[in-house]
C-alpha cells in the first residue's frame, strides 16, 4: 500500500467513526447520551489505527503535516490533532511555529511571530454597515482567491478613544464569547495604538484595568469570560511638517523596531 494509500485510508475510518457517532447521538436521549459519549473511543478501540505501534503512528502523523502544507489541505492536519489526546500532542510536537515553518495551522499562530523570511499575502474586506473588518489569508496569487478566513474585528467608537474588538469568529464578536481574543485601542487622533490579548501572553503577565473588572481582596474578578486586557505592543506614528503619518514605531515584548 502506497502512503497516499494509507493516508486516504486512514481520513476514511475515521470519517466514518465521526459520522456514525453523529448518527448515534442524534438518535439516544437521556440515560442513553453517556453511552454515546463513549462512542469514539469505542469505536477507536475496534479501529485498525488502535494497533498501530507508537513509533509508526507518529511517522505517519507527522508525513501528513509535512504534505499537507497549505490550506484547504492543511485542515487535514488540524483533523489529526482532535481525534485524542495521543495524537494532539504528536501533532502539536510536528507542528512548528509560523516563524520557523511559514505555515499557519492552530488558532494560537495567529498570536506568534511570522516568518522572519517570506511574508504571508493577506488581506481585508470591510463592512462599512456594520463597521466590520475581516482578515484573510490568500490561498493563491490570483486577485480573485476568496481566501481563507482568520479573524474579525469590529470598530467601537468612544470618546476619547477607538476599540477595534478582535475574534475568531465572523458574528460573535463580544467580550463574553470564547472567540474573543483581544482587541486593537486607537486614541483620539489615530496616531497611537495598543494591542490587548484577552489571555495571559506569558506567565506573571499583568492585566490592564478595566472599568468593568471589580478587586476582591488580592484577586481581579470580572463579571464577562474573558476579561483580560494584556497589553502586548504597541504601535505609533510621527507626523510630518504635512500632517501625514511618517515614520512607524513598533514596540513588542520590549524590542522596539522603527519602520
Amino acid at each position: 500500500m502506497s502512503f497516499r494509500s494509507l493516508i486516504q485510508d486512514m481520513r476514511d475510518e475515521f470519517g466514518s467513526i465521526s459520522r456514525h457517532t453523529l448518527r448515534s447521538r442524534s438518535h439516544r436521549s437521556g440515560n442513553a447520551s453517556r453511552a454515546a459519549t463513549a462512542e469514539p473511543s469505542e469505536a477507536m478501540d475496534q479501529s485498525c489505527w488502535a494497533q498501530l505501534p507508537p513509533e509508526l503512528l507518529r511517522e505517519v502523523l507527522v508525513r501528513i503535516e509535512a504534505s499537507e502544507s497549505w490550506w484547504p489541505a492543511r485542515k487535514d492536519v488540524v483533523s489529526c490533532a482532535g481525534v485524542c489526546r495521543t495524537w494532539r500532542g504528536i501533532m502539536k510536537e510536528a507542528v512548528r511555529v509560523p516563524e520557523v515553518s511559514g505555515k499557519l495551522t492552530f488558532p494560537i499562530s495567529l498570536k506568534q511571530p511570522g516568518p522572519r523570511d517570506g511574508t504571508l499575502k493577506c488581506f481585508i474586506r470591510r463592512n462599512r454597515t456594520t463597521q466590520t473588518y475581516y482578515l484573510y489569508i490568500g490561498l493563491t496569487e490570483a486577485l480573485t482567491d476568496d481566501g481563507k478566513f482568520l479573524l474579525a474585528a469590529r470598530k467601537c467608537r468612544k470618546p476619547t478613544c477607538t476599540d477595534y474588538l478582535i475574534s475568531l469568529d465572523k458574528i460573535d464578536m463580544s467580550k463574553g464569547s470564547s472567540t474573543y481574543i483581544g482587541k486593537l485601542r486607537s486614541n483620539f487622533l489615530g496616531t497611537k495604538f495598543t494591542v490587548y490579548d484577552a489571555h495571559p501572553p506569558y506567565d506573571g503577565a499583568v492585566v490592564s484595568k478595566s472599568r468593568s473588572a471589580r478587586v476582591i481582596g488580592l484577586y481581579q474578578v470580572s463579571p464577562r469570560i474573558p476579561a483580560g486586557n494584556y497589553p502586548v505592543s504597541h504601535i505609533s506614528y510621527e507626523l510630518n511638517v504635512l500632517g501625514s503619518r511618517n515614520k512607524i514605531i513598533i514596540c513588542e515584548s520590549g524590542v522596539q523596531r522603527i519602520w
